[in-house]
């Protein structure tokens, strides 16, 4: 396992320069869809780029962390590597069988009392295994060669350090070399994604929209940095953002009406993606995070964006918003579902294997982007 001090910095130099996103629209010629896209707020096709299907990486905070967890091993073998930023291992709700889904999230996968009550990692290493027998998830022998981030701070109360380590054990003992995981617990941070931004909230605290400056920490860089570690340097951002953010229909994608995934997604193309042959890097917000919520500062803020333009990297940034009431899932925050809520037989729930409402919707959204660029 690879530890970095909170002295020692987590970012390139120039990151510091990254905060002025400039979406530049006009006169872009990627396909009908970039055309037909003269404003951040009209609503195009997802479009065809011809993306490395086997470059993909996926990160996330808090519940995108867990379905970070979750799209990484149902799909890995399309996955480089994963950025898991206070998050639970695979299938964590599934940890107690005397409790129910929920209750697991809620307790065992969040602020346990103890190791012993925490996410049960031998059952859920059975589980996985279970499922890869059964066909329904990717191979677990994928993940020999992947690089993982894995971030959890000292203030976070909501998902703590214990819940982290059970990842970490979970991760390892599946097969990724712990020389591979880059894990860091030694900053001072609340419940939050980590920028080096001053206008985002003070470091320790966890409050809304959950996005922290913890200087010199940036997030986005090293998450990126750490999953392509193994194909050469990785370019410092850009300045300023100066590709094509979309809007995409995102409810084209979903298998259900009851998914509690919002009806449009958000792509951010750089210049130099614009004929295909460039990679893909699923951003996932967490509760209380999507554009419902708080606008555009999850895929516009975290500084994805910058780390695009100068390592070929197409950033996908899927949504989720708060749904509750008759007909509707119950998800009044808007989190990604771990637990079960968005599963068509709620007796039996299916959240975690490749035929779950959200994690199709999601992989649908990748198989398109993968396709040619026409």
């Amino acid at each position: 396992m690879n530890t970095r001090s909170a002295q020692r910095p987590l970012f390139h130099p120039l990151a510091v320069l990254r905060r002025t996103v400039q979406t530049a629209l006009a006169g872009v010629l990627l396909c009908s869809a970039l055309a037909a896209s003269a404003q951040a707020d009209t609503t195009v096709e997802m479009p065809a780029l011809g993306i490395n299907l086997k470059e993909t990486s996926v990160s996330g905070l808090s519940s995108g962390a867990f379905m970070t967890s979750q799209v990484y091993i149902v799909f890995s073998d399309i996955m480089k590597g994963a950025g898991i930023v206070a998050g639970g291992p695979y299938y964590c709700a599934g940890s107690w069988s005397f409790n129910t889904y929920l209750q697991n999230a809620t307790g065992a996968c969040m602020n346990p009392l103890t190791p012993s009550v925490g996410p049960n990692v031998p059952a859920l290493l059975a589980k996985t295994q279970q499922l890869v027998a059964a066909g329904s998830i990717d191979p677990t022998s994928n993940l020999s060669d992947d690089h993982i981030y894995m971030f959890s701070g000292t203030k976070d109360t909501t998902v703590t350090t214990m819940v982290m380590d059970a990842n970490y054990q979970y991760l390892t003992q599946l097969g990724v070399p712990a020389a591979n995981i880059e894990y860091i617990k030694d900053v001072a941070a609340g419940h939050a994604f980590i920028t080096n931004s001053k206008s985002d909230t003070t470091c320790s605290l966890t409050k809304p929209p959950y996005i922290n400056y913890c200087p010199p920490t940036e997030q986005a860089d090293a998450i990126i940095q750490q999953i392509y570690a193994d194909e050469g340097p990785v370019n410092p951002p850009a300045a300023s953002a100066t590709g094509t953010l979309l809007q995409v229909d995102q409810k084209a994608f979903l298998p259900t009406s009851s998914t509690s995934m919002s009806d449009n997604a958000y792509l951010y193309v750089p210049t130099a993606c614009e004929q295909g042959g460039c990679r893909l890097h699923i951003a996932l917000h967490g509760c209380e995070q999507g554009y419902k919520v708080i606008g555009n500062e999850y895929y516009t803020t975290t500084g994805y964006n910058e780390m695009a333009d100068t390592n070929k990297l197409v950033i996908l940034y899927p949504q989720a918003e708060p749904s509750q009431g008759a007909g509707k899932p119950y998800n009044p925050k808007g989190c990604w579902d771990f637990w079960g809520y968005s599963a068509t037989n709620p007796a039996n729930p299916d959240f975690y294997t490749r035929d779950a409402p959200q994690l199709a919707a999601i992989k649908a959204m990748i198989d398109r982007l993968a396709q040619p660029v026409q």
